[in-house]
């Protein structure tokens, strides 16, 4: 095991976070072919710390709160309707903290007490920050969280409940991956903390524990899918996965490889326009203006597009309102309830679709982030309109004629 760039490939040492100092790639853990091969038999254990042999840690085992083994739904009702017969859901929402980023935060907090730190910090848009708060109380670590005004308040919530020191800083993510990476390395310093960032430019060990959805969705399915459909942010869901099916084709656990799809709103599109303008690296916007708070960045990692390019998928934009709609629809027709982000990769289906980029006839994985509550603004709409209607009497009567 070591890490090295996946642009040049230089070595670096093990522990050093940061991009590459030779070309400013993104740094990445490799493994060797015995780890790699050990995909081939690995059953019994729980969560994704059964996967340790695949993860940059040493002597630590994760802090387990029950991460992990989250269900692929095949989704036969609303995959009817879309025309994709195997549709199928792996449905994050229900990781303890509610989100995929659970499986980042049990790293988090591994690699902390691994390198020997009594607190972690992190910059979260919200799910980052409720799983490493959650893990950081499990493992006994101290954590501070700085976070953009404004959040979805369930998100804020938890994160306080599990113990962090939250502060707001304004347009902590206005100033460009450059300037967050030296503020956020520079914080750390001051406060003898371990930088639990959950961004591979940043810190590029995280995403070995979301690459796990990858394992578990093979798994799961008995194959490796034909699409696996993603949202993407700064992107680490997106490439983790990749780099998931990409050990999982190592080791002779499945004989093809799924194409990767990322999805991202019109009003946040850094890889979508990297993929549209065929550049060599995603720019950073100057703008980010989602509604979306899962997706709402303005950069998103050069891993991603790589993983784009290397897997032959693409990207597609959607609506705000689109994946609203979509979340109330998944809602009604699964029963399943994601937040605006984890409905975003069904959204993006009809286009996928008339655009030839999915087949009706294959097998689609679409990965939802988080679940209904961590953003919850039309559940609390319509439910402020039922506690405004007038109430209905005790009386039979009186109900059935509301029936019907």
């Amino acid at each position: 095991m070591h890490i090295q760039c996946m642009d040049c490939g230089t070595q670096a040492e093990w522990g050093t976070l940061g991009r590459c100092s030779v070309c400013g790639g993104i740094l990445q853990p490799v493994y060797d072919d015995a780890a790699v091969w050990q995909l081939k038999g690995i059953q019994a254990g729980r969560g994704i710390d059964r996967y340790r042999a695949l993860m940059p840690l040493q002597h630590t085992a994760l802090p387990y709160l029950g991460e992990g083994d989250t269900p692929l739904i095949h989704a036969r009702r609303l995959g009817a309707e879309l025309g994709v017969p195997n549709l199928h859901l792996k449905n994050e929402g229900l990781n303890p903290s509610g989100a995929f980023k659970d499986r980042a935060g049990a790293m988090v907090a591994a690699l902390a007490l691994e390198a020997g730190a009594v607190g972690v910090v992190s910059a979260s848009s919200g799910n980052a920050s409720s799983a490493i708060a959650a893990y950081c109380a499990a493992a006994g670590l101290k954590c501070v969280i700085l976070m953009e005004p404004n959040n979805p308040p369930a998100k804020l919530r938890q994160t306080l409940a599990t113990g962090a020191q939250v502060m707001l800083v304004e347009g902590i993510f206005a100033h460009g991956p450059q300037a967050l990476s030296d503020f956020l390395n520079a914080v750390a310093r001051r406060a003898n903390y371990y930088l639990g960032f959950v961004w591979a430019p940043i810190n590029p060990y995280i995403l070995e524990g979301i690459k796990t959805i990858a394992y578990e969705t093979v798994a799961q399915l008995g194959a490796a899918p034909d699409v696996v459909i993603t949202p993407v942010g700064g992107g680490d869901m997106f490439a983790a996965q990749w780099r998931g099916y990409k050990e999982l084709y190592r080791a002779g656990v499945i004989s093809r490889l799924p194409r990767m799809i990322g999805v991202q709103s019109v009003n946040a599109p850094p890889l979508l326009e990297a993929v549209q303008q065929d550049t060599a690296k995603v720019a950073t916007l100057p703008y980010a203006r989602s509604k979306i708070s899962g997706i709402n960045v303005p950069f998103t990692g050069d891993h991603a597009l790589a993983a784009v390019r290397e897997s032959g998928g693409t990207v597609v934009g959607i609506s705000d309102e689109a994946a609203f709609a979509m979340q109330r629809r998944l809602a009604t027709s699964e029963g399943v309830w994601v937040e605006p982000a984890g409905a975003a990769p069904i959204t993006a289906l009809t286009t996928l679709l008339e655009r030839g980029d999915v087949q009706p006839s294959e097998r689609v994985v679409c990965v939802m982030s988080g679940a209904g509550f961590k953003d919850a603004n039309l559940a609390a709409e319509e439910a402020g309109r039922i506690n405004d209607q007038p109430t209905v009497p005790f009386d039979v009567e009186a109900v059935s004629r509301m029936l019907r």
